[in-house]
This record gives structure tokens, C-alpha cells and sequence, in this order.
């Protein structure tokens, strides 16, 4: 692929401006059409679950549909309150859209890697760029003088916030074991095996992977933790009092949220665009696209299964899953990590000069064993806790009347 921009923009500044340009374009192109996908299969989807057939009018099996709600939200009147204050409501679903395509800049598509993929700290400028996400959400809900905006903004930064930490500290674990933050180091070393060697299939990516996906859920405001818009309590959340082109911007930007999510841990977790014929000179770029694109899918669907299948939770519920459930099991991921480091890398020149005695298959069953037993061991532990826990709390006995 660098053969192939140096043939085109040859180097130098000029080169790196195209390359860069022509990233950005094709991210701005790719978003929204991925978006107009996504709303397809997600409503086509739940029609299936639920027994009815879903959008079926505008063009064939209504894939058009997106298409028309398009251009009907883009006429719609862009009304601003009154009382609102006009630049911070105006700025925030830019800041959100913002952040959302920002997280694009490190993610290989395959073996089609934007310049910026090899960033030796990729996984952390994802984190980074996701964080302003949290800023927009409070930007809208302020900004609107509304108090259902308000107290929707005020629910998705804390939401926003108690997610990030497990979703982080489960990235931790990935980190430790690739030994690099470069997002396209991480996917290269899944590649072994015949394209299968992802971090999934080892218990600390395993629970790494579960952890990261149920807290991305929260993150990206998907059902059961679709809270900041729960529309049978706070109308429509920090969206409450936007219309028109700026609706249409956060709901892009939502999907595109989305979108960024199963990239990522398509990427992480799943080996990005590696499997079978990957490595294979020019059909293999087309393959590796091709599995990217079935993986991040797939995860969306799986978006989708979850929310016709799974209730809204309660705002105090989902704070305590945080909090209670998910932390205490990224930062016991984190230490399986630590240890399975130091089974399959460590030896003599680390003070464990055992391990040099066992042979590399060895090495790797004990990794397996130790840390699949620390970890389903640590599972089940806060499952127990958590079923005590709602044991206490289903029947608590009144006061007697005197």
C-alpha cells in the first residue's frame, strides 16, 4: 500500500497533505453510508425478532428508506430555543461528531492502513478522542435550557465517565500482552495461526473482550444502557430540543459512534482483517477487507440482537454494574495479563529462571491454565456477589404499623 501512495503523490509534504486528505475523505464518504446500513439492517433486524416485516416501501426490502428519512430530516425547520445558549447548543453535536471521527484516524481497514495507523500510541489517542464525547453530551444538555436536556446530559456524563474506566482498564490487558499501543502492531501480531491467533481465544483477551463490549455499549448509548435517551422518562435526553440538521448530526454521529465501536474491537480483539488468504498480494488486501467488514458487522448485529432482547436498566442498576461488576473484573484481567506476560516472556534476565527450563507450548498451556483459572474463578465470584447483593435488596420487610 506505501508503494502504491509513493507511485501516486510520490513523498514529501505534498504526499503526506494528499494521503491525509484523501483519508479524511474517504472516512467522511464511508461514515455515512455505513450509517445508512446500519439503520437498515438494525430495523429490518428487530422487525425479524418481533415478527413484522420493518421498513419495505422505498426501494426493494427498503433499503432506500435511510435515503428518504434523510432528506426529510434535512428539510425539517433547525429551530433554536429562545432561552437557549446559541453557540454551546449549536457546537455540541459538532464536538460529538467531532470525536467520532476522529477515533477513525488509527484504524486499519484490513490491510488498507491510514497513515496514522502505526501511531505508537493509537489505542490511547482512541481513548483520548472518545473522551470528548462525554463533553458534547453535556454541552447539548446545557446549552438547551431545557430541564429534560439537562438532566439527560447530566445522565450520559455519568454514564459516559463510570464506563470509561472499566472499558479502559480492559484495553490495559490487550496493551500488556501485544507489548504496544500501536492499534496496527496490535492487529499484525493476530495474524499468526492462519489468521486466527486473535487475543479473543485466550482467557484474558476473552474477558478483556467482554468487558470492553458491555462498557462500548454504555459508551455508544445502546440498549440496555440507552439511559441518556430514555424517552419514557426525559422525552428525548440532551436531544430534547434539537431538530432538524442538528438532530440529524447527533444521530449520525451516534451511528458512527457505533460504527468506530465494532471497528475497534473487530481490530483488538478479533484481529481486524486477518484470516485465511490475508497475506496473499493483492487478493489477500481484498480479503483482509472483507473480513474486517463481516467482523465489524457482525458485532452490529449483535448491537442489534441486544436490544430486542434486553429491557432498559434503571440509572442506579447501570452505575452499579459499573462500579461493582465490570472494575473490580478489568482490574483482576489486568493482573492475568501481568501474569500471563510473565509466564510466556519472562526468564532469567526477570529474576524467573524456571520458566527458560519449560518449552514455548508449555509456556503457553501454563498461561492458559493460570489465567483461565484466575479468571472464570473471578467471574463467578461477582456473579455470587451480585445475585447477594439483589437477594438483599428484593424484600425488605416494613415497619411494623404501632
Amino acid at each position: 500500500m506505501y508503494r502504491l501512495w509513493v507511485f501516486l503523490f510520490g513523498e514529501g509534504w505534498l504526499a503526506t497533505l494528499a494521503t491525509f486528505i484523501t483519508a479524511t475523505t474517504a472516512i467522511l464518504i464511508v461514515g455515512p453510508l455505513m450509517m445508512m446500513l446500519f439503520t437498515w439492517i438494525e430495523r429490518r433486524g428487530i422487525a425479524y425478532m418481533q415478527d413484522r416485516k420493518g421498513p419495505n416501501r422505498v426501494g426493494p426490502f427498503g433499503l432506500f428508506q435511510p435515503i428518504a428519512e434523510a432528506i426529510k430530516t434535512i428539510t425539517k425547520e433547525d429551530i433554536t430555543p429562545s432561552g437557549a445558549d446559541r453557540w454551546v447548543h449549536f457546537l455540541a453535536p459538532v464536538v460529538i461528531m467531532f470525536s467520532t471521527i476522529m477515533a477513525f484516524a488509527v484504524i486499519p481497514w484490513g490491510n488498507l492502513m491510514p497513515p496514522t495507523a502505526d501511531m505508537n500510541v493509537g489505542v490511547l489517542f482512541v481513548i483520548a478522542v472518545s473522551a470528548i464525547h462525554t463533553l458534547g453530551l453535556l454541552m447539548a444538555g446545557w446549552g438547551s435550557n431545557n430541564k429534560f436536556a439537562l438532566l439527560g446530559g447530566m445522565r450520559g456524563v455519568a454514564q459516559a465517565i463510570s464506563y470509561e474506566i472499566p472499558q479502559v482498564m480492559s484495553l490495559v490487558a490487550i496493551v500488556l500482552m501485544a507489548g504496544t499501543m500501536s492499534v496496527k502492531q496490535i492487529v499484525l501480531n493476530q495474524a499468526m495461526n492462519w489468521g486466527f491467533g486473535w487475543y479473543v481465544f485466550t482467557p484474558v483477551g476473552l474477558l478483556a473482550f467482554l468487558i470492553f463490549w458491555t462498557a462500548s455499549l454504555a459508551e455508544g448509548e445502546r440498549t440496555p444502557f440507552d439511559i441518556p435517551e430514555a424517552e419514557s422518562e426525559i422525552v428525548a435526553g440532551h436531544m430534547t430540543e434539537y431538530s432538524g440538521m442538528k438532530f440529524a448530526v447527533f444521530y449520525l454521529a451516534n451511528y458512527m459512534t457505533n460504527l468506530a465501536i465494532c471497528a475497534v474491537a473487530a481490530g483488538l480483539f478479533l484481529g481486524g482483517g486477518a484470516g485465511p488468504g490475508s497475506n496473499i498480494p493483492v487478493i489477500g488486501t481484498l480479503l483482509s477487507i472483507f473480513y474486517f467488514l463481516a467482523k465489524t458487522i457482525g458485532l452490529f448485529f449483535v448491537m442489534v440482537w441486544l436490544r430486542g432482547a434486553l429491557p432498559r436498566l434503571r440509572i442506579d442498576q447501570l452505575l452499579g454494574f459499573a462500579w461493582k461488576f465490570l472494575l473490580p473484573l478489568a482490574l483482576i484481567n489486568t493482573f492475568s495479563a501481568a501474569l500471563w506476560v510473565t509466564i510466556t516472556q519472562w526468564g532469567a534476565p526477570q529474576g524467573v529462571a524456571m520458566l527458560d527450563q519449560l518449552s514455548p507450548a508449555m509456556r503457553l498451556t501454563l498461561a492458559y491454565i493460570v489465567t483461565g483459572v484466575i479468571n472464570v474463578g473471578a467471574f463467578a465470584w461477582m456473579v455470587r456477589s451480585a445475585m447477594r447483593r439483589r437477594a438483599a435488596t428484593l424484600y425488605q420487610p416494613s415497619p411494623t404499623a404501632v
